[in-house]
């Protein structure tokens, strides 16, 4: 089966997950914005709020590479590959400074260490899933970014569960 085929495969699922990460980036918008002075003030909520908005940023922008209609591997290889070296290092020095910022944490190490290393993770699936692509197994490598999209997406809502209930606490 050619590329396009099995890509054609996958449309509804990339669909949905765009669509899901989408609404959820809008709804991380207006709960943060009820408390921005607590998110401005506490640099690893803002660190973990802003890692969260690139994980629902990066399966929107994954989910909309993969559905543009093409029969060239190579291109959609290239843009996971460059969504992935672009994560990463937008990703890295936000994290580095959330972990060092130790006087200010409301959040544990522990708890900013998943869920930036899971962030992290699945960032590295997709440009893995790049290279897959190039290497012309294509079901495969539309199956393992099922798999980064899916852990992108429950890491994001877990941030944004985490972050909320941060910021509601430090309200009161």
């Amino acid at each position: 089966m050619d590329y396009g085929q099995t890509l054609q495969q996958w449309h509804d699922f990339y669909l949905t997950s765009g669509a899901a990460s989408a609404a959820l980036a809008g709804l991380l918008f207006v709960g943060l914005s009820l408390h921005i002075r607590v998110v401005v003030t506490q640099f690893d909520v803002r660190s973990l709020a802003r890692i969260t908005l690139s994980d629902f940023f990066v399966v929107l922008v994954v989910s909309l590479f993969v559905l543009i209609p093409t029969n060239r591997a190579g291109l959609t290889a290239t843009e996971l590959v460059g969504v992935s070296i672009a994560s990463l290092l937008l990703a890295f020095p936000v994290i580095r400074m959330a972990i060092e910022e130790q006087r200010k944490r409301v959040l544990g190490l522990r708890t900013l260490w998943i869920r930036f290393g899971l962030s992290l993770f699945g960032y590295i699936v997709i440009g893995g899933v790049g290279v897959l692509l190039f290497l012309g197994k294509y079901g495969d490598g539309l199956s393992w970014l099922v798999g980064a999209m899916i852990v992108l997406l429950l890491v994001a809502v877990r941030n944004t569960w985490d972050v909320l209930v941060t910021v509601g606490e430090k309200t009161h």
